[in-house]
């Protein structure tokens, strides 16, 4: 997070926790929030680091049930900026999180747009990435078929290889690799799934 101060300007700061990633992280980070304070919710943690730079004067979550706003009124009503306790626990669950091999898809969806297949390269790497984090396959297939199937797209198992999505890519990913762990590991699991 670049220094909200730096411009001399208050700040605001929205979606910190990585669109739910950071409120319910995989169960190794989550076991590092939990060590190091087992009444913190994890949603707090994220907001709780947000709030806690210099310069940010509101931050704002996304919710959508009444736990989550009562969860959040009631560490930030109060509001404690991180100590130097809680910010090596943050530096802890980060490398900890970074350690995880998920693919670095910022669905920007570049490689979208010049896909001759109309592959739906962003929505297949949230599905892999879900299975990589919580190995919970039927939510995995849950998003390929919401963001994929459910938005017109071709799944990865008929990417053709020809590479213009990696030409576009500003993350440099190697899109035809890992559309193919894509297609093995979801399709081949759904396929199985319609055999039985």
């Amino acid at each position: 997070m670049r220094s909200p101060g730096s411009t001399g300007s208050p700040s605001s700061s929205w979606s910190r926790s990585r669109g739910g990633l950071l409120a319910t992280p995989p169960e190794s980070v989550e076991k590092i929030l939990k060590e190091a304070d087992p009444e913190a919710s994890c949603a707090s943690w994220a907001l709780r680091f947000a709030a806690s730079h210099e310069g940010v004067f509101v931050v704002l979550s996304g919710m959508n049930a009444m736990e989550q706003m009562a969860d959040n009124i009631s560490f930030m009503a109060d509001f404690k900026p991180l100590d130097e306790g809680e910010m090596e626990t943050i530096r802890k669950a980060q490398e900890t999180l970074r350690s995880i091999p998920i693919i670095p898809c910022t669905s920007c969806n570049y490689c979208a747009k010049v896909c001759p297949m109309d592959i739906g390269i962003s929505g297949s790497f949230v599905a892999l990435n879900y299975y990589t984090l919580y190995h919970n396959m039927a939510m995995s297939l849950g998003r390929q078929g919401w963001l994929v199937d459910g938005h017109g797209k071709k799944r990865a198992g008929e990417c053709i290889k020809c590479g213009a999505c990696e030409q576009v890519c500003p993350q440099h990913i190697h899109i035809r690799d890992e559309l193919e762990k894509v297609a093995a590991t979801l399709q081949g699991e759904a396929k199985g799934n319609l055999r039985k």
